[in-house]
Parts: structure tokens; sequence; C-alpha cells
């Protein structure tokens, strides 16, 4: 075999070789896709509300010249629900007529936020993430928060956006960012003011599952909810 043969049966073979990787990359793509539209319930997309944990007994200490208790309160972070506990909170002194006076009201503690989470994969097809890629049982379910947030007070919402941890961080933070302002566009549609809700898409951040390391079609179906947009309301702006 001549050198030039040699030169041309070895690239053949490294063509051959990369043209297999990029089959199988593109099959394995095809597998997760397949297991997301199977896992996606196409019918509809319920929003599920989260529910806030018990109330906590706290014992509210004796008065302090000064100063204003806060009491503890449930808030939201990190996907999941924490309890703040009380606190002092530092109050100037209160004038009545010509005498200054010291008091120290108690104050109330914040309701906690209501949170709605709905799965991204029932919201949107595999790999979309804009307005008009919502799934029609998205929108409906998005428009029935919008009519509870029209049909009551609150102070401000946020959308946040979520990906599972599959992928690229980049890739993931920009594709949750999208779902969220998507989510955003059509509550606005809907008719609640934009100036009220804040967009956010954090990625995989805040992951809600715990599994393995397998990289198959049962990892992509464990790490489901994961892929989900929540929708926090604060009665309190």
């Amino acid at each position: 075999m001549t050198f030039l043969q040699s030169q041309s049966v070895e690239h053949h073979s490294l063509s051959s070789r990369n043209r297999a990787s990029r089959s199988r990359t593109l099959l394995r793509r095809i597998a997760a896709a397949a297991v997301l539209v199977a896992a996606a319930p196409a019918a509809f997309a319920q929003a599920v509300l989260v529910p806030v944990p018990g109330p906590v007994y706290e014992h509210v200490p004796p008065p302090r010249p000064g100063h204003m208790w806060h009491h503890g309160y449930w808030a939201w972070a990190h996907g999941r629900y924490v309890w703040v506990p009380g606190d002092w909170v530092v109050q100037g002194p209160v004038v009545y007529g010509a005498y200054p006076a010291q008091v120290q009201p108690a104050l109330e503690a914040p309701p906690p936020p209501r949170v709605e989470r709905l799965s991204a994969d029932a919201l949107f097809p595999f790999d979309r993430g804009d307005i008009n890629d919502i799934r029609p049982a998205g929108l409906s379910d998005l428009a029935q928060i919008a009519a509870r947030l029209r049909a009551s007070p609150f102070g401000h919402v946020e959308v946040r956006g979520y990906t599972d941890r599959l992928g690229s961080d980049g890739y993931n933070l920009d594709l949750s960012r999208r779902r969220a302002e998507a989510v955003k566009a059509v509550l606005v549609q809907q008719g609640v003011p934009a100036d009220k809700i804040r967009a956010e898409g954090l990625g995989s951040q805040d992951p809600v599952t715990q599994c393995g390391t397998t990289d198959n079609a049962d990892l992509v179906r464990c790490l489901q909810p994961d892929r989900r947009v929540e929708i926090v309301t604060y009665v309190r702006g």
C-alpha cells in the first residue's frame, strides 16, 4: 500500500468514526426528546399549588426599649418554603405632644406567598420557549391564574423558569429565561399589570429531585419535576 493510499484509508476511517459519533449523539437527543414528549401531559398542564407548611410556635420575648419584635414567617427561597425566625427591629422614639416616648409594638408577620408550579414539559414542546410555543392547555391554565390575580389584591408576582441539570449552564439559563418571559407575557395579555410581574430564568438551580447520574431515559424521566415554571404571588408589594 502506498503512502497516499494509507492516508486515504486513515482519513476514511476517521470520517466514519466522526459520522458514527454524530449519529450516536443525534440518537441520544432523539431518545431524550421522545421521553419528554411521552412524559408531557399534552391534554392538560394543570398548575400544582405547593402547600404551605404548618404554623411554627414562636416565643415572643419581653419588650425591649427602642425596638419592635418582628414575628417569624414563611418565605420562599431556592424552590422551597423556609422559616425566617423572628427578630428585633430598631425603632426610633415616637413623640406624643412635647414628651418623647418609646414604644415596642410587634410587627405583623407577612403572609406566605402562594406558589404554583407548572411542568415545563407540559407548557412547552421540547427545546422551545417562546410565547407562541405554549401549548393550548398551558394557555388555559395561565388564563385561570391571571383571572385569580385580577380578582384579588396582590403585591407582586415572580415568574421563575427552571430546567434540569442536563445540558450546558448557558443553554439552560437562556431556555429558562425565555420560558419565564413567555409566561409573563401571557399573564400581561390576560390583564395582569406588567410592572407587578418579574420574570427570571434560573437554569438548573434549585432542583427538587434527587436522581442518580446514569445518562439514560430513566434519568430524563426522573428529572422531570426540575423542568418547571413557578408562579410566586406575594400579597404585599
